[in-house]
């Protein structure tokens, strides 16, 4: 869990980065099983949930439950185990600090 939760903090502070532009928040606990821990919004991306890992591990079974039935639902939802595969998701999501601040 150590090593989920620094990479947790390095994904947050990256978010954050976006200031005013962003609204984020580290979920803690939910009453469903499976919700993903990080939640962020900007006028580019709109609703994204981000399940966030340990390096080589993946979500469990209820997780990706969770994962297709956002994304069924008009939110984008996805989940990572490393800082690569953050930055492909941002690239993916047009995320940058140019595209979010207009």
């Amino acid at each position: 869990m150590a090593g989920e939760g620094r990479f947790q903090s390095k994904v947050l502070d990256d978010l954050r980065s976006y200031g005013k532009y962003i609204t984020v928040f580290k979920i803690v606990k939910t009453s469903d099983n499976g919700v993903p821990d990080v939640f962020f919004t900007t006028k580019v991306t709109g609703p994204v949930f981000l399940e966030l890992k340990d390096k080589g591990k993946k979500p469990k079974p209820h997780q990706y439950v969770m994962i297709d039935k956002l994304n069924d639902t008009g939110a984008k939802s996805m989940w990572c185990d490393c800082w690569e595969d953050w930055v492909k998701i941002k690239k993916e999501l047009n995320l940058s600090k140019k595209s979010v601040i207009f």
